[in-house]
């Protein structure tokens, strides 16, 4: 952890130093919180990342656009639904589905940045076996999907695909959902095709 001084100058620098203005009425121990607390700040990176915010603001010429008026009922040819269409359409989006599949134009993003508190564990939820007889877990689901679908739009088109799998994790979850991946051989996917990234926490600020 760093040093009261050596925060109290980066925050400084990015014009932030007011998060210390109650620093001498601090208890000991709220003092070492406090600087545990903003140790972590990337207080230049956010003041560069404001910074464009406002300049981009500045840009804008006239008035903000009214959204609301903007929005638009989708046209019916864009709206379908798998349960309540006929069986030729549902066959028609089926290959439709298997023929971007197989040109690698699909690609899976998961969310996955939530820890798994509400399902009364302490590690992501995409390693929670649901219950299942094969106490698969999640992510175990999800692969399988994946390597599935690349496999039934290969046999039907000829050819050898891919669908890249993207995981979206915080700062709590990066570390063990890539343990978790690696101790598993990645399901059997290539791990090249497995991307897990850090979502970025900014602070709320006016």
């Amino acid at each position: 952890m760093a040093s009261e001084r050596d925060v109290r100058a980066k925050l400084q620098r990015a014009g932030q130093d007011h998060l210390l203005r109650f620093w001498a009425d601090l208890a000991p121990e709220l003092r070492a919180a406090l600087l545990a607390e903003l140790s972590s700040l990337e207080a230049d990176a956010l003041r560069e990342h404001c910074q464009r915010a406002s300049a981009a603001s500045a840009l804008a010429s006239g008035p903000l656009p009214d959204l609301a008026a903007r929005l638009q009922p989708l046209p019916p040819e864009r709206l379908g639904s798998a349960i309540r269409c006929d069986q030729e359409t549902r066959l028609r989006w089926e290959e439709e589905g298997f023929r971007q599949i197989a040109l690698n134009k699909v690609a899976v993003l998961l969310l996955a940045g939530g820890q798994g508190t509400r399902l009364g564990v302490t590690y992501p939820k995409g390693m929670y076996q649901v219950g299942l007889p094969s106490q698969k877990t999640l992510y175990q689901l999800q692969a399988e999907r994946i390597r599935r679908v690349q496999q039934l739009a290969g046999q039907r088109l000829g050819t050898h695909c891919t669908v890249p799998w993207y995981i979206m994790t915080s700062e709590f979850t990066l570390g063990p959902t890539i343990k978790f991946f690696k101790e598993h051989d990645f399901f059997h996917l290539d791990p090249a095709n497995v991307v897990l990234f850090e979502q970025r926490m900014l602070p709320a600020v006016t």
